[in-house]
C-alpha cells in the first residue's frame, strides 16, 4: 500500500497512545509508544508514580529491583485497559523469588480496532481493513546487594505491525532501588527502552527511551500506622520535555485502599484515582485515568493479582 496510508495510520496510533506533544521540530521522533503504557492499576491510580512504589508482578515493568528488597515470593498480575475508546491494552506479568534473586516475566499487547484501508489520498474508496498492534515480551532479573541496595535488568523482544508493514527489535531496561536510612523511604531509578532503531517500510524510528527517578515514603508514625504512602516520579523522555507524576495511597483497612494522583507537564493527561481490595492471595485493583483529548474517552484500567 502507499506511504500516505501507512503514515496516516502511524500518526493516528502514535498521537493517541502518546497523548504528549513532541518537541517543536521533532514530530514522529520515536515510535512504538505503547512501551510507555504502565502495567498495574495500583500504580496507574497513583498518577503513574511507580518506579519506587511498585512491588510484585507490577514491578517487573516499573522497577524489578524493588522486588529484590521486598519479601513477596511469587506474584501474577493480569491487566485489561480500554484506552481512549479506540484501543485495548492487555498485559500479564509474573515475579518469582528464586535462589538469591527475583526473576520476572512480562507480556504486553496493544491493539486498535479495525481501521479502513484507503488509497493514495487516504480519503478514497475503502480497500479493506487492517488492525495495527504492538507486542512486547520481557524477562527480568533483580538481585539485592545487602539490605538496602538492589539492581535489576530487563530484556524485551518487540514486535510492531501496521497494515502490511512490520518490524521487530530488542530493548533493555536497567533499574536501581535503595532503602534510605529514614524509615519507610525508598528511592528508585530506571533507564528504559534502550535499543536499536526499528523500521516500518522506509521510516526508521527510535524507541521511546526515558530516564525515571522516584521516591516513595510510608511514614511510620503511630498516628498513620503505616497506612499512608506518598510517591513521586520525575521522567526525562528522549522526545519531549520532562514529566512529573505524583500519587498517594491510603489503606483504610488492611484489605482496602484508596488512591489518587496527577500527571504534570502533559497537555492531554490529567488526574488519576482508584481503589484496591485484597483478600488472602487475591487482589483486585481499578484505576481511572483522565483524558483531556476532546472526543476521546477516559481510561479505565483493571488488574487482578494472585500472590502465593
Amino acid at each position: 500500500m502507499v506511504r500516505t496510508k501507512l503514515m496516516a495510520a502511524v500518526a493516528l496510533v502514535g498521537a493517541l497512545v502518546a497523548t504528549t506533544p513532541a518537541r517543536a521540530g521533532d514530530p514522529g521522533e520515536v515510535g512504538m509508544l505503547s512501551l510507555r503504557m504502565g502495567i498495574g492499576a495500583r500504580e496507574a491510580a497513583m498518577g503513574g508514580a511507580g518506579v519506587a512504589v511498585s512491588e510484585g508482578a507490577a514491578a517487573v515493568f516499573w522497577n524489578p529491583a524493588n522486588n529484590a528488597l521486598g519479601e513477596r515470593r511469587t506474584d501474577l498480575l493480569l491487566q485489561h485497559l480500554h484506552y481512549l475508546g479506540q484501543f485495548n491494552h492487555e498485559a500479564a506479568a509474573l515475579s518469582h523469588r528464586a535462589g538469591g534473586g527475583v526473576v520476572g516475566l512480562m507480556f504486553s499487547g496493544f491493539y486498535a480496532e479495525e481501521l479502513v484501508r484507503r488509497g493514495d489520498d487516504a480519503v478514497g474508496d475503502p480497500q479493506g481493513t487492517f488492525r495495527p498492534y504492538d507486542l512486547t515480551f520481557g524477562v527480568s532479573y533483580a538481585r539485592a546487594f545487602g539490605d538496602r541496595l538492589a539492581a535489576g535488568v530487563t530484556a524485551k523482544f518487540l514486535y510492531e505491525t501496521i497494515d502490511l508493514y512490520s518490524d521487530s527489535g530488542l530493548a533493555f531496561d536497567v533499574s536501581l532501588s535503595h532503602k534510605a536510612l529514614v524509615d519507610g523511604l525508598v528511592f528508585g531509578a530506571s533507564l528504559t527502552n534502550l535499543g536499536s532503531r526499528m523500521n516500518l517500510r522506509t521510516e526508521p524510528f527510535d524507541l521511546p527511551a526515558a530516564a525515571r527517578f522516584g521516591a516513595a515514603w510510608t511514614p511510620a508514625s503511630p498516628l498513620l500506622r503505616q497506612r499512608l504512602t506518598l510517591a513521586a516520579d520525575a521522567v526525562f523522555p528522549n522526545d519531549t520535555s520532562e514529566k512529573y507524576h505524583l500519587g498517594a495511597e491510603y489503606r483504610l483497612l488492611g484489605e482496602f485502599a484508596l488512591r489518587a494522583g496527577t500527571r504534570m507537564n502533559y497537555e492531554n493527561q490529567g488526574v488519576t484515582a482508584g481503589a484496591g481490595f485484597r483478600t488472602g492471595r487475591l487482589g483486585v485493583d481499578y484505576a481511572f485515568e483522565e483524558s483531556k483529548v476532546a472526543g476521546l474517552e477516559d481510561g479505565h484500567k483493571f488488574s487482578l493479582v494472585l500472590a502465593w
